[in-house]
């Protein structure tokens, strides 16, 4: 496992920067920020996406990703941008982005402050990008879909992931 690691972040960083993302500005709420291009929103505050999740009865569609991840940039271009495009974001799933490379101080699902990099290793990512849906305590609904190497059936699977999130929340 270790040596498919170095090998997946050593091909990350000679695949380099094509897939260019604008950068992230302020939305009105001081804690969110918004990639322009995408409209993926990088939430500081779990805690508001439980709020959010319980008020609305969805999942929470958490990316892990980094800066220089090259298949981070292809997955939000060639699939979360055109599903958020097409409204999945927020009648059927709350889309959140956190980037474990930066060292902002996140409030996690229970309210304690931390790292974005600790938070996403306790909840058990190893790899970027890596899709979690979790429920508003952070509960995960289904298994985490890591990595982005089948393109053309990355978007149907994620879609079936959510459908199956979307039942499990409304069995509770």
């Amino acid at each position: 496992m270790r040596y498919l690691l170095t090998f997946f972040l050593l091909f990350n960083l000679a695949a380099g920067y094509a897939a260019g993302v604008t950068p992230v500005e302020m939305d009105e709420d001081e804690d969110l920020f918004v990639s322009e291009k995408l409209r993926l929103v990088i939430s500081l505050d779990m805690t508001a996406l439980s709020k959010l999740s319980s008020e609305k009865g969805v999942p929470i569609l958490l990316m892990f990703a980094s800066e220089d991840c090259h298949y981070c940039k292809r997955l939000e271009t060639e699939v979360l941008g055109p599903m958020r495009l097409a409204g999945i974001d927020p009648q059927r799933v709350i889309l959140r982005k956190v980037m474990m490379d930066k060292y902002d101080t996140l409030r996690d699902f229970s309210g304690r402050e931390r790292n974005a990099e600790d938070f996403a290793i306790d909840r058990g990512v190893e790899v970027v990008p890596t899709l979690q849906l979790v429920d508003a305590t952070g509960k995960e609904l289904v298994p985490k879909i890591i990595g982005y190497q089948t393109p053309g059936l990355y978007d149907n699977y994620l879609e079936k992931a959510i459908d199956v999130s979307q039942a499990l929340l409304k069995k509770e």
